[in-house]
């Protein structure tokens, strides 16, 4: 059911702080709940409050402050920060980092599931992060052999999960706010739903 309150793309960016292009990206990929109007969109300003309670970010009409760094966006940056592309190097080759980031890139972009069971398409995958189907197979073993993901094969399809916590030499506390951990953060940046979806036991 839709509220008695719909704001335009100029309001919503004004709440948000950010951009009208990036907002109609946002409604066009379904990350931001909105109706299509003719040729503009509105947003539900209840669907606005929800968008912004789960996405971590500040109340409607809450300032945020020019330099508050993005704790995510596609991906928790925290975790760029944390050693583990460096241990997946040393571990399994430079290709394991990009192909393990691009999983964790997909399991934020689709939503997430109850049973954090996403399709994984071996082919595509490959496209994504350019390397031959071989090789992301051979790494895909080495991640799940180190348990950063599960897959679980069925007769027409495969599935990937990425076990969380995820495993990291440095923890989320001891990487300062800046770089998307939690060291001089504001008391409320664990309540972040991209930080809390990967630092939370999947179980």
């Amino acid at each position: 059911m839709v509220s008695a309150t719909l704001l335009n793309l100029k309001e919503v960016s004004e709440i948000l702080k950010i951009n009208t292009e990036v907002l109609r990206r946002w409604l066009r990929s379904g990350r931001l709940p909105g109706i299509k109007v003719g040729s503009d969109w509105r947003v539900d300003s209840a669907a606005l409050q929800v968008f912004l309670s789960q996405s971590g970010g500040a109340a409607a009409g809450e300032k945020k402050s020019e330099n508050q760094p993005k704790m995510c966006f596609r991906f928790p940056k925290w975790l760029e920060f944390s050693g583990l592309p460096a241990l997946l190097n040393k571990k399994f080759g430079p290709e394991a980092w990009p192909v393990l980031k691009k999983l964790i890139e997909l399991d934020f972009e689709l939503g997430k599931p109850e049973d954090r069971q996403l399709s994984l398409d071996l082919d595509e995958i490959s496209e994504r992060v350019g390397y031959q189907p071989e090789k992301v197979s051979q790494i895909l073993e080495n991640l799940v052999s180190a348990g950063y993901i599960g897959i679980r094969k069925t007769k027409d399809k495969s599935f990937f999960t990425i076990i969380t916590p995820i495993k990291t030499p440095r923890l989320i506390l001891d990487i300062p706010y800046e770089k998307g951990g939690i060291k001089g953060a504001p008391g409320q940046a664990l309540t972040n739903s991209c930080l809390r979806r990967f630092l939370e036991s999947g179980e």
